[in-house]
């Protein structure tokens, strides 16, 4: 569940629709607070922004020190492959103002 804009950005106070520039204060407030939960952003666009979280493993570099170290890295390569995690979410804010959040695939 995004978290929920402050009112003054969902609707104007004359009961209008939400337009363009405000879809994209929303959003821009809405990629702010993930960004600030540790969240990246991918790609970004004034209707939709792609953000991510977690970082893959340098299969290539631990190749290297596995190969170096004897197959000891071996073990921490196998460790941090299965472990990591990467996560992927779309936010777009229709035409009401509310953030639909789209899980990515990691």
């Amino acid at each position: 569940m995004p978290p929920r804009p402050p009112a003054h950005l969902l609707r104007p106070e004359d009961g209008r629709p939400v337009d363009a520039a405000r879809r994209t204060a929303i959003l821009d407030w809405t990629v702010s607070q993930y960004v600030a939960t540790g969240w990246r952003v991918e790609s970004r666009s004034p209707t939709q922004a792609v953000l991510v979280r977690g970082q893959p493993v340098n299969h290539v570099l631990h190749a290297i020190l596995t190969v170096f170290t004897c197959l000891l890295w071996g073990i921490v390569w196998i460790a941090l492959a299965v472990g990591n995690q990467v996560e992927r979410v779309a936010l777009t804010v229709d035409d009401d103002g509310q953030v639909q959040v789209v899980q990515g695939p990691g």
